[in-house]
């Protein structure tokens, strides 16, 4: 189907899925925000089983009980209130009717910094029975901030999707993607970035034992996942750019003071950084 606007996103594009083995669900969303309560307003995800079939969700949503996106949100994302007040929510789209039927446990949902996906989907009642993976995570335990990557050698210097996209893929891969599965590539929108996505989390498993299959590769991503990163330097505070082990000979104090909050805070429910507060555990704990 042919796009008539950049906003024209209310399609699917299949062939026929396989019903045995596994499907990966790449995906991502737009929202009205990063609150509790933030709605989703686009969604993106490419479904693929074991032997390299495809369904394509693309969709804008709009959103229910009168609730405006945030302006940090539309600079981020580019869609204005007015781009979806005559759509339908979330909770209607085709993606959310299929969700329930790829929520099994054999399947694998996977996103770059997935707890903020998956959090905007349990917001619309999703509990999660697929395997997680987590590229952003992944890409912790498998990347280096420091290393040099891709045709020009560029420097990694964090840990984003479009740091990834940039240092590691070239135009012509880009386009190749894209034209395979006929979308445009528009940064921080989210068919785009999952196209990314598909392409990076190849990357990851590139990087894994040479020895292990498909299948095995995937378990060792959820495992991944899961797994905290040891936190090396501070990107935050007095300390931003020490090494941790160094701010330990020099100001232990400080370490355990910052230790006690974040244990704190997670205890109590809010969001925190469990690497940074695995690290400090294993340090000061």
């Amino acid at each position: 189907m042919e796009k008539k606007s950049l906003f024209d996103f209310d399609f699917t594009q299949e062939s026929e899925l396989s019903q045995d083995s596994y499907k990966l669900i790449f995906f991502d969303t737009e929202t009205t925000g990063s609150s509790a309560d933030a709605q989703i307003i686009e969604i993106g995800a490419i479904v693929k089983d074991a032997d390299g079939n495809f369904k394509l969700y693309d969709e804008l949503c709009g959103t229910s009980r009168g609730k405006l996106i945030e302006v940090g949100a539309m600079v981020t994302h580019g869609i204005r209130n007015e781009d979806i007040s005559e759509l339908e929510p979330f909770d209607k789209s085709s993606f959310f009717k299929d969700l329930d039927s790829l929520n099994i446990a054999s399947n694998y949902f996977i996103a770059h910094n997935l707890p903020f996906d998956r959090a905007r989907l349990e917001y619309y009642g999703f509990e999660a029975r697929a395997k997680l993976i987590d590229t952003l995570q992944c890409s912790k335990h498998l990347y280096e901030i420091g290393e040099s990557l891709g045709e020009y050698e560029y420097t990694l210097e964090n840990y984003k999707l479009q740091t990834f996209r940039y240092t590691l893929f070239t135009k012509d891969d880009e386009i190749k993607e894209a034209k395979r599965y006929g979308v445009k590539l528009d940064a921080h929108r989210a068919i785009g970035d999952v196209v990314v996505l598909e392409m990076f989390f190849n990357k990851l498993l590139e990087r894994l034992d040479k020895s292990l299959n498909l299948e095995q590769k995937l378990e060792k991503l959820v495992e991944l996942s899961l797994k905290p990163v040891m936190v090396k330097r501070f990107n935050f505070g007095k300390y931003k750019g020490k090494l941790l082990s160094d701010v330990l000979d020099i100001d232990r104090g400080y370490l355990e003071w910052l230790y006690k909050d974040i244990d704190k805070k997670a205890k109590s429910g809010e969001s925190v950084d469990e690497n940074m507060r695995a690290t400090l555990k294993e340090l000061v704990g």
